[in-house]
């Protein structure tokens, strides 16, 4: 006579199904190494990509960090050319980092205090079309761009860049002075209701400004225009 099977527990019965699952996968993996061999090289492949890639970004970012402190050096002692040197180092073996970013914005200043105002124009351009980082850069280099507009004579379309370098950084320390040359483009430019708007907001909005008082003569002398 056959004795009763014994009723399995529940923790036999969650044994019983993981022995049966890895049966299975030993299984598969046996039916289908070569297939699984392939799967595992190539996410290991992957990981290893990924880390050597990380590595490169920084060690580029450290090398292209070094090079802008250098050239910001020689810019701060006057030492022009040997900015330029490094900056243009720094564009051409490290394109598309933040620094390189940063040293064509320095780049173009450099250009604009050697009156070369349409290769500055077109650097401060390259730089705010392509910029995504600091505020404050973005603002200069509108502002830059800007003073280029001013020197050639574009006072309407000067007076807009200052506003949208005002725009882009209300707080910034230099935004109610942009507000100031915008109001003297629109002067230049016959445009008086945007140049009376532009000095206005210095008096309402910047009340700690240097402007404040040239603000208010501008003010007085566009009363009747």
């Amino acid at each position: 006579m056959l004795n009763p099977r014994k009723k399995m527990t529940k923790k036999e019965v969650k044994e019983d199904k993981f022995v049966e699952v890895a049966l299975s996968a030993k299984a598969y993996i046996e039916d289908n190494y070569k297939q699984v061999s392939i799967i595992v090289a190539s996410v290991f492949g992957l990981i290893l990509l990924l880390m050597l890639w990380n590595y490169v970004h920084k060690q580029n970012a450290e090398k292209s960090s070094a090079l802008l402190g250098q050239a910001q050096l020689e810019y701060q002692n006057l030492n022009y050319s040997k900015a330029k040197d490094f900056i243009q180092r720094l564009m051409d073996e490290y394109p598309g980092t933040d620094a390189s970013d940063q040293g064509t914005f320095l780049y173009a200043n450099l250009l604009y205090q050697e009156k070369n105002y349409d290769e500055a124009k077109a650097l401060f351009k390259e730089f705010t079309d392509d910029y995504s980082g600091s505020d404050i850069l973005i603002a200069s280099g509108l502002a830059g761009y800007a003073a280029c507009l001013e020197k050639e004579g574009n006072y309407e379309e000067a007076a807009e860049y200052y506003i949208s370098a005002q725009k882009k950084d209300k707080d910034f320390i230099e935004a109610s002075n942009y507000l100031y040359l915008a109001g003297l483009n629109y002067i230049a430019a016959g445009n008086y209701d945007d140049a009376k708007k532009a000095l206005q907001k210095i008096l309402d909005d910047y009340e700690a400004s240097e402007h404040q008082p040239d603000a208010k003569a501008k003010l007085i002398m566009l009363a009747n225009k």
